[in-house]
């Protein structure tokens, strides 16, 4: 029987569909290769090579977002701007959150980020900090640098730094100190990181997309959603061009569903089993 060689493609919390999706392919004991991961898809692949076992992974996961440290974060407030307000709490809502995610984003006109060095240092302790070698699973994940350009990837050494590194999302957490480097969320260069996987006989490479549909209907009305839509174009363009070397690329369903809305994680986890259960007719007919 081949194996897989996953690549877990980033999108904040519309990233817990990876999951769902590893819990099929357990499961149907389907065996995995080796796993990369981007930004969540790297927390989740992380620590899924890590235990090599979904429940204690989903146990990690719902311990690490229901958190207090975490909760500091404050990411509801994203998720409220893009929620359709019905009523008038709702809009009072929205306009509150507007207002505070204002404010933050004002606080990086003197800073690097949004969130400070010693919240995002002792969120991420949470994560185990073995060294990447010794995992159950071969794990890679995918990262940026900022002063030479270059993407790294981490498949060596901390995995908790590598883990911090590809899910620093540029602005709102600060960038990870590593050797000569400065590094980013690698989704700024590759969302779903199968172009490191090299063409094996008894491999097929899979991407798992948590993306939003580029199909999606988009309001147009201001330059804002304008420059939202056309970076949502860009980036659709290039993990195209970065995904060609896959084997099948795996979409889950997950609507308009904010990146930012861990409240909804039962939803998007149950997503993602759905899009491994669509996935398995193809598996069958390749493994």
């Amino acid at each position: 029987m081949k194996k897989l060689a996953l690549a877990l493609g980033g999108g904040g919390a519309r990233g817990l569909a990876h999951i769902g999706f590893l819990r099929v392919i357990e499961k149907e004991k389907i065996p995995i290769a080796r796993i990369s991961g981007c930004s969540m898809g790297a927390m989740v692949g992380g620590i899924y090579c890590y235990h090599a076992n979904v429940e204690a992974l989903e146990d990690m996961a719902y311990r690490f977002v229901k958190h207090p440290l975490f909760k500091d974060f404050n990411f509801d407030d994203f998720a409220s701007l893009e929620d359709t307000a019905d009523d008038f709490s709702e809009k009072a809502i929205f306009m509150m959150s507007k207002l505070k995610v204002a404010i933050a984003l004002f606080k990086t006109l003197a800073k690097s980020s949004i969130y400070d060095e010693a919240l995002v240092e002792k969120v991420y302790s949470l994560f185990p900090d073995d060294k990447i070698q010794n995992l159950n699973i071969p794990f890679a994940a995918v990262s940026n640098d900022l002063i030479t350009g270059q993407e790294i990837l981490l498949n060596t050494g901390s995995l908790r730094l590598a883990i911090r590194a590809s899910s620093s999302i540029p602005g709102y957490f600060p960038p990870v100190k590593y050797n000569k480097f400065l590094l980013v969320d690698g989704g700024v260069s590759n969302v779903i990181p199968t172009s490191y996987f090299r063409k094996k006989r008894n491999e097929i490479i899979v991407g798992v997309n948590v993306g939003q549909d580029i199909r999606a209907n988009a309001d147009l009305k201001s330059g804002i959603n304008i420059m939202v839509r056309a970076e949502m174009i860009r980036s659709y363009h290039l993990t195209q061009f970065k995904t060609a070397n896959a084997d099948q690329i795996v979409n889950c369903d997950l609507g308009k569903l904010s990146w930012a809305d861990f409240r909804k994680s039962e939803e998007i986890i149950k997503a993602g089993e759905t899009a491994a259960r669509n996935f398995l007719p193809w598996l069958e007919k390749n493994l």
